[in-house]
């Protein structure tokens, strides 16, 4: 008995069975094998990290804003825990999560001694987008 996809001409492939399993032939004869992956990949560049400046005022910028960041982690938290809240306010409770990681790069920046470097190595694209626009304020 023929399969229900031979049975009408608009079928466009075989299907052959194997022992158990089941593989479909699409033009077989004309497929060039595409090159495979590799399993393996290199891993990702090491991201260097710049040294922090010598102004003592930029440092305790950076303090300061990762002060801030943890504020806003601990309130995040502390909501997180009631669930009515969490029913609630789930976009809020994001946009906090949102303005602690904006604070730790912007922290970020201000400690470093090359802060083009280390917007470079922002991960947040929208934040970066931002940082590095160059229209007019």
């Amino acid at each position: 008995m023929r399969p229900f996809s031979q049975k009408h001409e608009y079928a466009k492939g075989d299907i052959a069975i194997q022992g158990d399993s089941v593989r479909q032939v699409w033009g077989a004869d004309e497929r060039v094998e595409a090159p495979r992956k590799p399993l393996r990949r290199d891993p990702p560049a090491l991201r260097v990290v710049p040294v922090r400046t010598d102004c003592e005022l930029r440092l305790r910028l950076g303090e300061e804003l990762d002060y801030a960041r943890r504020m806003l982690d601990i309130t995040g938290d502390a909501l997180s825990a009631d669930p009515v809240a969490v029913a609630r306010h789930t976009v809020s409770l994001q946009y906090l999560d949102k303005v602690g990681q904006m604070l730790g790069h912007i922290a970020n920046i201000v400690r470093s001694s090359d802060p083009t470097a280390t917007i470079e190595g922002i991960g947040m694209g929208d934040l970066k987008a931002r940082l590095t626009r160059t229209d007019a304020l």
